[in-house]
């Protein structure tokens, strides 16, 4: 089955963030008859009290700024997959005008919501959003 969205850990911690759960646009609906989360997100039309928000891969790139910085020194997103195909990368990268990296952020991970999820946690906890 294809990722869709943020894992029932990967939503619990943006919450800890502080990451607003109206940003979500997915949720895991809870299954109190088992005791456990449905094994398939369903969109948000409502969440109940044990219900987590979860976030697909737009809701992700919608907190992610496309640059940090001024216009003058801005250092650019970009979500890439590996050659091999095997993971993704997200990134921030600045060059210089001799095309030199001068600043350079990446994160991974297997999937492109993984990768997003891992540079939202960052940029989180750096204080950029």
């Amino acid at each position: 089955m294809n990722k869709i969205c943020t894992t029932v850990k990967q939503s619990k911690k943006l919450m800890e963030l502080g990451i607003d759960v109206n940003t979500a646009d997915m949720m895991w609906k809870y299954n109190s008859n088992k005791k456990e989360y449905y094994y398939k997100p369903a969109i948000i039309p409502y969440t109940f009290f044990n219900d987590i928000p979860s976030w697909s891969l737009p809701a992700l790139l919608e907190l992610i700024p496309p640059s940090l910085g001024e216009f003058n020194e801005g250092i650019d997103f970009g979500l890439s997959k590996a050659m091999n195909g095997k993971w993704y990368s997200a990134h921030y990268i600045q060059l210089n005008n001799d095309g030199i990296v001068t600043f350079n952020k990446t994160v991974t991970g297997n999937t492109a919501i993984d990768a997003a999820f891992e540079m939202v946690c960052w940029l989180k906890e750096s204080g950029k959003i």
